[in-house]
């Protein structure tokens, strides 16, 4: 059937909806029947970090990223840990994104803000910078230039 959604459409549906107690029940049936499969580790962690459990979010995105890695999964392991209060974990995990994807500019972002928040401005004007130069909205790029301007460069 050409209309039927996958295991793994049906569990993101559930989480889209906010239907988290049948997400977690359809994905520990999944697990057990794809014990492997990634794409389940991504949206457990992604369920559990919509919950607020950051911590449980952390470790299954630290398992995910040992099998499969991916700028997309280090950003979000960055912000779990950052949503963990673990800022130098954070910003090591969008590192690694824009290692894998050095046009990822979320990544890019996100280490200006984490910088700024330090008072490391040097760092935080560099990311910016690197960010404006990404192919973003133009409302994000004066939004960002607005804050470049505020911080000195």
């Amino acid at each position: 059937m050409e209309n039927e959604l996958s295991r793994i459409d049906y569990i993101r549906e559930l989480i889209n909806d906010c239907r988290y107690d049948d997400a977690f029940e359809a994905l520990e049936i999944a697990q057990e029947k794809e014990p492997e499969n990634w794409e389940l580790f991504y949206e457990y962690a992604r369920l559990q970090f919509e919950l607020g459990d950051y911590s449980s979010a952390v470790a299954n995105y630290e398992e995910l990223v040992e099998h499969h890695k991916s700028a997309i999964i280090f950003y979000n392991l960055g912000e779990a840990y950052e949503a963990d209060g673990q800022t130098d974990k954070a910003i090591g995990a969008y590192l690694k994104a824009i290692t894998i994807n050095e046009k990822f500019p979320f990544a890019y972002k996100k280490l200006g803000m984490l910088f700024m928040a330090r008072g490391d401005m040097d760092d935080a004007i560099e990311y910016f910078e690197d960010y404006l130069k990404l192919d973003i909205a133009q409302d994000e790029k004066e939004l960002v230039s607005n804050v470049l301007k505020r911080i000195g460069k």
